[in-house]
């Protein structure tokens, strides 16, 4: 359903939601031991229930409450060819195909929306060699299925770092509990440094050891168990940036819960906004952005995709010319979020062009609005036109908010609760 937002200034203070990408790989953890592991400032979302899903799918049992998850691992034994139903989550997707075929011999993984247009050549290429089958097909209702039957080999494996890091986490995630040692190597230059880094780090924490013979390469031995260990889960930069951006644009917003030391890749957006002009106000409590002007800059997204599109609305309300590097990836999301974010820019009043995988933009002084945007099935296109309206001269109306489960199903309410006008 079609909702509107009006001009308004947003004003006070939000805590950031937690971040999907620890919760993804803490609960994947969990869900490996054979243990019981809480979570505590869980938030559910569509992602969250898919990798929720897949850990049912190979034996783990979950509890949810309201702001907390409880995952008793290995809780029964797989099916012999289990359904992985991983919705719209592209790392879901990558993290449990090696899983799986380590755990349970394969499964069948279901997929909507877009995320059976999500390359996986990576892992086709390396697993079908080693006696892994590998189908690509289309189930009675429609939906995307990958089927992939055998046992993950112990051995070399060789990535190349231009690809997404997904492949990389879902191998360390599995290798460990393999009955014989493996090397793993990322060949450089390695994109996303800081997802794997999280990884690796939620791997360890979980009990597990990895040798890091040189910059991702790590030896890992085999017949490895994940142990249990309960944790509090750190709020999202990636959703986060919306609210910074905002601030950057002259909304007096302070954002609780995001760690100072993170490997969290997104955390990126803090040194974007400075090279725009804004100043950053950061304590061990909260994050401010202050700025007065704006200006343009050469931004590079290559390992921070998810917040490009919303510096690039920063950037359209910045003086003079912004050009945002490294942006390919961004084709490949819920929809082509590269496509989608400039015409969000050009329909609200902007300019902006893509060149390659660069977006150019230049700054204007104000959006017009008076415009409906769609909604492209994008939680993040959403939150860039719910930003934009904000300090547009005119409404904007969006064609449906539904796609903000996929991440954050709060954002509307934290929204309202700021002074955005949305109905």
């Amino acid at each position: 359903m079609e909702m509107t937002f009006s001009p308004a200034h947003l004003q006070g203070t939000a805590a950031a939601p937690a971040s999907k990408s620890e919760a993804h790989r803490l609960m994947i953890c969990a869900g490996l031991t054979a243990g019981k592991t809480t979570l505590t400032g869980y938030m559910d979302s569509s992602d969250m229930a898919a990798t929720r899903r897949c850990l049912r799918a190979l034996g783990a049992a979950t509890e949810r409450g309201e702001d907390w998850l409880t995952l008793h691992g290995q809780a029964r034994k797989p099916a012999k060819l289990p359904v992985l139903d991983c919705g719209e989550s592209g790392s879901t997707l990558r993290f449990f195909v090696p899983i799986a075929l380590a755990v349970a011999g394969g499964g069948v993984f279901r997929m909507h929306g877009r995320l059976g247009q999500r390359p996986m050549d990576v892992y086709r290429d390396l697993f079908v060699p080693r006696g892994v089958r590998w189908r690509m097909g289309v189930g009675c209702d429609g939906a995307a299925e990958l089927t992939v039957q055998g046992r993950l080999e112990a051995g070399n494996y060789v990535l190349p770092g231009n690809v997404s890091s997904q492949f990389v986490s879902g191998l360390l995630f599995a290798l460990p509990m393999l009955e014989e040692d493996s090397i793993l190597a990322v060949q450089p230059p390695v994109e996303s440094a800081g997802y794997i880094r999280m990884t690796v780090e939620a791997i360890t924490r979980s009990g597990v050891v990895m040798d890091e013979v040189a910059p991702f390469k790590w030896r890992i031995p085999g017949k490895q168990a994940y142990k249990a260990e309960n944790g509090c889960l750190s709020g999202d930069y990636s959703q986060a940036a919306v609210l910074l951006c905002a601030s950057a644009l002259g909304h007096d917003v302070t954002v609780t819960g995001l760690a100072q030391q993170t490997t969290q890749g997104d955390r990126a957006v803090l040194a974007h906004l400075m090279a725009l002009g804004a100043q950053v106000e950061e304590t061990d409590a909260a994050i401010t952005i202050r700025a007065d002007k704006l200006h343009g800059a050469t931004l590079d997204m290559s390992d921070c995709p998810d917040i490009a599109p919303i510096l690039a609305l920063t950037c359209q309300l910045a003086e003079g010319e912004s050009r945002l590097t490294g942006c390919g990836r961004l084709r490949i999301k819920e929809c082509d979020r590269l496509a989608a974010t400039v015409e969000i820019l050009n329909l609200l009043g902007g300019s902006a062009r893509a060149e390659g995988n660069d977006i150019v933009i230049r700054g204007v002084k104000q959006l017009r609005g008076g415009v409906s945007i769609p909604d492209y099935n994008d939680h993040r296109m959403v939150m860039l036109a719910a930003v934009a309206a904000l300090d547009a001269q005119e409404p904007v109306v969006i064609a449906g908010t539904n796609a903000l489960n996929k991440s954050w199903p709060e954002f509307l309410n934290v929204y309202r609760d700021l002074g955005g006008k949305a109905e």
